[in-house]
């Protein structure tokens, strides 16, 4: 069995790839072949955004409860709000958040030959900014998401497994008026939208272990898209009270993960591909133009970490994502073409921190994390302009077991940002300027296994 608390950590670098309406295409085809190859506990995997842990379940019990829930707190300033480019062009930038995520799963083994693994998301947000020109605040549940999967254990050398996620559209996808002004940063704070539509993700794979130490997992998945509301600019008055509706594209995606666990190394890596159909906008419950499609995605993962002893250990994780050119309305408006200029940025992170475990079984050590957006770019998925950025975070995180039912959590961090002066394509005009900020980010946060 290989170390499932770093596998969450891994597949915490995994989730933040691209978060901003991406979320149920990791979740299905990337997060739940790393956490099945790290042991099988899928489960626990994809509720990866809040601070799951590892359930021990003792030998008479065939069914484990598991509630998590988080508060974190985000308070930003930098010279420029968001979006960038709204008017006026100057004045400094201010916004805080407020997120709780909060997960139920249910993991159980009805018989030796079968696995049964299920959780529901959900959670709620509060954000607010108070740049000039740019105020707005919104209150709201974020989507909620239920997944299930069944593994079968009963083959010899191979383990199949299928997996669906079910995206509910419990949140606000339309922010009328100056509520529009509420949506942050992706790069800087945890949620940068705040819903979208129902989403059906089905999802099937195997496990094969290699030997005792190293088990490898080929997975294939595909996301179901269905339809949202969003806000738009009312032609005649200039205010944001039109609704428009927006169908993102269907998308498939395939993975392969290797985990690797022996005494006290762990080291986990995934590699997904994936394509998305055409994103289409319209009114009147027609989705008749502002047809696109997303590039195709790649998305490299990995992790590690080391146990020096039962008082010291250290661990890292880091992603890279990489898409392609979109295509985009030819000058016709009849068909699609690749797009001259690639609207969508190189996306590399890494997270590392280091642990002390006191005898009484309290957790504490140094965190830091490094983000980069090589270039300018479009983000589809909240239609708002992302540009190039270096963020820096350093801090330090804490955890107590209590009784071995109840896991306390927290960590602070401090975080910096800059922005390069650097205009992005034809579209993105005007220039955007060096740009400086930082922020705090406060976490904290308890799971309870029954």
């Amino acid at each position: 069995m290989l170390d499932l608390t770093f596998a969450r950590d891994a597949l915490k670098g995994v989730l933040k790839v691209g978060r901003r309406g991406y979320m149920m295409r990791r979740i299905i085809a990337g997060a739940a072949a790393v956490a099945i190859a790290c042991g099988g506990e899928a489960g626990q995997a994809l509720a990866a955004d809040v601070p799951v842990k590892s359930i021990v379940q003792s030998i008479d019990q065939l069914w484990n409860i598991s509630y998590n829930t988080e508060v974190r707190y985000f308070s930003w300033q930098n010279t420029r709000g968001f979006p960038t480019n709204a008017v006026p062009l100057s004045g400094t930038g201010h916004g805080t958040q407020i997120y709780t995520p909060m997960s139920l799963s249910l993991i159980g083994n009805p018989n030796p030959n079968w696995k049964l693994e299920f959780v529901l998301l959900g959670g709620f947000v509060s954000s607010s900014q108070s740049t000039s020109g740019e105020r707005g605040s919104v209150d709201t549940p974020v989507d909620s998401q239920f997944s299930g999967t069944v593994t079968y254990n009963g083959f010899t050398g191979f383990q199949p497994f299928a997996a669906i996620l079910i995206n509910a559209p419990t949140g606000k996808s339309a922010l009328y008026g100056n509520s529009r002004f509420a949506r942050m940063d992706g790069d800087l704070v945890d949620q940068g939208t705040y819903g979208e539509g129902w989403n059906f993700g089905p999802t099937a794979g195997v496990n094969i272990p290699l030997s005792q130490t190293l088990i490898f997992t080929l997975s294939g998945g595909y996301t179901r898209r269905n339809a949202f509301d969003k806000e738009a600019l009312n032609l005649i008055t200039g205010l944001t009270t039109d609704t428009i509706s927006v169908k993102n594209g269907d998308e498939a995606t395939v993975t392969a993960a290797l985990g690797y666990s022996k005494g006290p190394l762990s080291l986990q890596g995934s590699g997904s591909y994936s394509w998305d159909g055409i994103s289409q906008s319209g009114q009147f419950g027609m989705l008749d133009y502002g047809k696109y499609r997303v590039g195709p995605r790649t998305t490299i993962s990995g992790s590690a970490s080391y146990a020096f002893d039962q008082v010291w250990s250290i661990y890292s994780n880091g992603s890279w994502s990489h898409t392609e050119k979109n295509e985009i309305p030819d000058p016709s408006g009849l068909a699609l073409i690749q797009e001259g200029f690639n609207s969508n940025s190189n996306l590399y992170q890494v997270h590392a921190g280091l642990n002390y475990r006191f005898a009484n079984g309290f957790t504490l050590g140094p965190t830091a994390g490094y983000l980069y957006r090589d270039h300018d770019g479009y983000d589809a998925a909240t239609f708002s302009f992302v540009p190039a950025k270096t963020r820096w975070a350093a801090g330090g995180s804490a955890n107590y077991n209590v009784a071995n039912k109840i896991n306390i959590n927290g960590r602070v961090e401090r975080v910096w940002i800059r922005e390069s002066e650097n205009p992005g394509p034809p579209a993105f005009a005007p220039l955007v300027p060096f740009m400086s900020g930082d922020a705090w980010v406060v976490a904290g946060g308890a799971t309870v296994n029954f």
